[in-house]
Formats: structure tokens, sequence, C-alpha cells
């Protein structure tokens, strides 16, 4: 059997690098997390081939003094927590005190740093975690590193990188999310010379996404304002045009550190309800605030995850804010080319265009009112109804007379103002053609419809009863399944599941629900647990709006059915006069809009 030794101090140094530094973008979050720990207001990122070849971190922050210089690259060496008691309420973004030592025991760095108090500073190399030199130089207040050669001494770590533009590319989504977390620090990346993003840390968020992000996206956020006396929660939220097929757009700081949390997306997501398509995302940048004893955040090697306290309060706020800031977008209607090509996010701030459009504070209670009236001016309406277009195209226009003062909220389009529209024409016999000032609306038949018989099905109290069955079922679970059955059998129960444990991982279903009519057996268990281990609260009224939704779309008006003049009437009263979510349940549009502008471009009248 092999003698038991320590190891010294630079191979485990090197071992711990394993879990602070993985690649160059890890050396980067270390560095600027020390620097905005350190009270930097400004922060310059320089890297060489993707970050292998040279990684430059400097900041003008509190800097170091000379005697504390070497004590830094100390393993467990940190001026932020001194008793066990300190964990318990960390607010700085680095405190295990591995990052400096990690990071010198794979490369050769170079720290230079000035305390404001000093009339000198220190420079200090430090060679795989071995130094090489320390003397004292001028130089400015603050502190800047140069982290050289990155795993050269450890080839087998190097080959595992990817190519130094992969690699540039994790450095610069990581500057980007520190951008939109402190929008009061002024931030400076440059990729091996070339300006990729530059702030004036003016402290506004919309200023910092726009610079991340360009005004593609910018002009498509609704701002978030909660706070509910346990969580505070601010930020902006993408329109459902901007969403993606992926969460790599989703971004959430915790207290300022940028954190991956499953429950605060999929709070998110329930707030978007049917706004979304099936399989899409939302975008989202959201700050949570919360007391520092609520959550553990040293859970975590790269502390990107962290514990709540209390999920369940959290997973409630986040959903109470973001619906609360999507009920001011439900009436926003889609450009058609952003729903056929909808654009992609810059990942580059090169030259910052003017005069961005930000999204004004909504007036929630002032939006959606209803008051106004209809008086139609018919032209023949018969001889078109689910016919398509024709030659002799006919219209009728509705006219909407507003009876008292209210705000719209900006993403409010003008087809809801209160000039008249003219309806003129059925492409497909299934979009409806309506014209109003400078733009031309299609509107789906099937998507309308469908959301008028989900809303009027919603409105109804449905309640789902329970059935003996004849002959019992059996229903084999996996182990963590039987987990989750045993936390939640009041769910089962209250959904009319008659359930009894008949072995270690098996179940006897007795009685089932019944819904509509029918009978739900095992699928309908099987749907509850994976609503259940998605986190998902009220999974009764999940389950219960899948099944209206299945209704609705079931009974909805199919593309290429005729439609009656009143069906036509009745859809377009309802989503002109009440706060309608102008998308069906599913997620897609109703209504699209095509501009004027739009068009003269197709046609080359302009360019």
């Amino acid at each position: 059997m092999s003698v038991i030794h320590v190891l010294k101090p630079q191979i485990a140094n090197q071992i711990a690098a394993g879990e602070v530094v993985e690649r160059p973008a890890s050396v980067v979050k270390e560095l600027v997390e020390n620097a905005i720990d350190a009270g930097a207001t400004a922060i310059t990122v320089r890297i060489e081939n993707g970050g292998m070849r040279s990684i430059s971190v400097s900041d003008n922050g509190c800097g170091i003094a000379k005697d504390d210089c070497r004590n830094a690259f100390l393993r467990h060496a940190t001026s932020k927590i001194a008793t066990s008691e300190d964990l318990t309420r960390v607010t700085t973004l680095g405190f295990r005190g591995e990052a400096l030592a990690s990071i010198a025991s794979v490369s050769r760095v170079t720290m230079v740093t000035r305390p404001k108090d000093a009339e000198v500073g220190t420079k200090l190399q430090i060679d795989n975690g071995s130094v090489r030199s320390e003397e004292e130089v001028s130089c400015v207040f603050g502190t800047s590193f140069v982290v050289e050669e990155l795993f050269a001494s450890v080839p087998a770590r190097l080959k595992f990188l990817k190519s130094p533009r992969t690699e540039a590319g994790y450095i610069g989504d990581y500057v980007g999310k520190m951008i939109l977390a402190r929008p009061e620090i002024s931030f400076k990346y440059e990729n091996d010379g070339r300006t990729v993003y530059e702030t004036f840390g003016d402290g506004d968020l919309f200023n910092a996404i726009f610079s991340v992000y360009g005004s593609s996206i910018a002009d498509k956020l609704v701002p978030v304002s909660y706070e509910n006396g346990y969580m505070k929660v601010t930020g902006f939220l993408g329109l459902p045009e901007i969403s993606r097929n992926n969460r790599s757009h989703q971004t959430i700081f915790l207290n300022g550190r940028s954190i991956r949390s499953a429950a605060v997306s999929a709070a998110v997501a329930q707030a978007y309800d049917t706004r979304l398509m099936i399989g899409r995302f939302p975008l989202f940048v959201l700050n949570l605030g919360i007391s520092p004893l609520e959550v553990d955040v040293n859970v975590h090697p790269t502390k990107a995850e962290v514990r709540f306290a209390d999920e369940n309060r959290v997973f409630q706020a986040v959903s109470a804010a973001a619906r609360l800031a999507l009920s001011s977008t439900d009436r926003h209607v889609e450009s058609a080319f952003d729903t056929v090509l909808p654009k992609q996010p810059s990942l580059s701030s090169a030259e910052p265009e003017t005069d961005p459009r930000r999204p004004q504070h909504v007036d929630f209670h002032s939006f959606g009112s209803g008051n106004r009236s209809f008086s139609y001016k018919e032209q023949n309406v018969s001889s078109f109804v689910g016919s398509g277009y024709r030659g002799d195209v006919p219209t009728f226009q509705i006219r909407t007379e507003a009876k008292t003062q209210s705000r719209e909220p900006e993403h409010a389009s003008p087809l809801f103002d209160h000039e008249p529209i003219n309806v003129i024409g059925c492409a497909f016999r299934t979009y409806w053609i309506v014209e109003k000032g400078e733009n031309l609306y299609l509107i789906d038949q099937h998507a309308a419809h469908e959301r008028k018989l989900y809303d009027a099905l919603s409105s109804e109290e449905i309640t789902i009863s329970s059935q003996q069955l004849l002959v019992s079922r059996e229903i084999t679970l996996t182990p963590s399944e039987m987990e989750q059955y045993t936390e939640n059998r009041k769910s089962f129960l209250d959904l009319g599941f008659g359930l009894t444990q008949s072995g270690t991982r098996t179940l006897t279903m007795s009685e089932a629900p019944v819904l509509n009519g029918k009978t739900l057996h095992e699928d309908f268990f099987h749907a509850v647990l994976a609503l259940l281990s998605d986190r998902k609260e009220n999974v009764k009224e999940s389950l219960l709006k899948e099944k209206m939704m299945q209704t609705a779309c079931k009974h909805a008006v199919k593309g290429g059915e005729p439609v009656q003049e009143s069906e036509i009437r009745d859809l377009l009263e309802q989503f002109l006069s009440g706060n309608v979510p102008l998308t069906c349940p599913h997620g897609r549009p109703v209504v699209v809009r095509i501009t004027k502008t739009e068009l003269e471009k197709m046609f080359r009248r302009i360019v």
C-alpha cells in the first residue's frame, strides 16, 4: 500500500485551480470580481489569443498594501471574511481566498498595485506559484493584473481548451453579464486590440442592455419593478418576439452576483403563460435583492449557483413581478418580419447607435379599461366572408371613440388607437387583411378564435371529479419519482387520484380523475409528476390550462374554413375593446404587422 503524504503547496494549488480556473474566462471572472469588491468604478479587460497568451485586468479600486501583496496569493487568504458567522452574510462577490493562488499556480502573473494613501506602488511577479521578484514602482492608484501563458505548465489542461475564438467568446459573454450586473461601473473590453465593449458606467441598466445587445433588443424591453418586503425584483423582460430557443439570454443577478437558478427561470416562464410558444424561452435581465441571511452562496465552487432559504417564496415573488410587467404588453403587435426572421442580439458593441428608444414605465391601473364604442360602415361584407381575396375588395370600417382619457403603454400597437380600420380581404381563407394608417395587419382566424374560446373557458369554474375504477391499475415508478410522489401526496389526492403504495416502487390506482367526461389515467399521473419536478406551482391550475388549450384548439375555426360575418365582428370587437393578449393559448401571434416602410423597402421604393 502506498504511503500517505501531504502534497506540496504548488501541487495542491494546481489541483485547486482545476475547480476555480477552468478556462481563461474563469481567470477574467475572478479578477473582475476582485476589482468590484475593491470598489472599482472603472475596469478594463484586455486579452490576446483568446486569453491563452495574455489576460490583463486593471481597475481603479482601493489597491493592496505592500505588506499584503504576497499574502494575497496564499491559499485561503482573504480580506472579506474572518469568522464562520461571516459566511451567513456574505455580500462580496469573492470570499474563498483561492482565486489568486489558483491562477498563479498555472500561469505567469504580474501584479501592480497602489493604495490611495501610498506614495508608490508594488510590483509582484509570480511564475507558476513561485515568487520571482517584488519591487516598488511608480503607478496609478488601483490594481492591474497581467496573466500570461495560462496552463503552459499543465499541458493536460491546455489541450482541453477550445479555439481562441471560442474562448474569447466565453470571456465576452462574461464581461457582457457584468456590464448588466453593474451598470454603475465603466467597463472596457478589448480582444486582440479590438474594442468589443465600452460603457460609461452611468448606472442606467437600460443603457447597459443597449451596449450589450444593441437597439434591436433594447426597443423590445419591458421594465420590471416589484417589491414585497421580502424580495425586490427589478430589470427588464423581452417581448415574446425576441424569445430564443434556449436559455442563453436569461441573465439573473442576486445582490449583484451573476447566478443560475432553475427556480427563477421557471417563475418567469410561468408568468409568460400563453404569450410564448412551446420550446421558446424569454429573454430577460433581472436583479434580485434579498437579505444575505436568506441565501447561501457557498454551495458551488465558482459560486454560479446559490441555495435559497425559502425557494417557494422567491418563486412567487419573481412570478408576480414578471406578470405585473407583462400585463402592459398584452396588446403589442409583432412585426411580421420579426416573427418570420427574428433579429438576434448583437454580441459586440461596435458603434453605438444614437438616441435609443427607452421603454417608459407603465400606469398599470389606467390600461385596458375598454371604454370604447363601435360604429360599423359595412360594404357588402357577405360577399367576401370566408371566400378569400377578391378583385372587388369589400370593406367595412370600425371607428373607436374613447370615453375617458387613459395612458396607453408605449408597446401598444397603433391598431388600438381611435382611427378607423379597413378590412380589405382574406388571404387563403385564413388570414384577414386589415389596413390602418401606415400599417397592414394580418389576423389569423384560427388563432383569434382559439384565444376567444380559451378566454371563455378560463372564465368558467372547471372542476375535476373522481371515479372508482372497475379494475385497479398498477404504476411502477423510479426511485426519484416515488420520492416525488411521497412528498406531494396531497396534490394527487386533490386532483382526484386514489393511490396506495403496494411496493417499494409501485402504486395501485383505485380511483382516477374525470374531466369533461373523460377518465384520466397513467398519462395524467405522469404529467402531474413532470410539473412537480419542474417546480411549478399550482399544478392543478397548470393541468386545467393545458386541457382548456386542447379544447379551445379542437373547437376553434380552422384555417380555410368559412367564417360568418357575425363571427368576424365578434373577434374584431374582442381584440379592439378588451385587454386581450394578442397570442393564441399556445403563444402563436394572433395578428402581425407590416408597415408601409417595410413594403416600400421590399419593392425598392426606398433603400
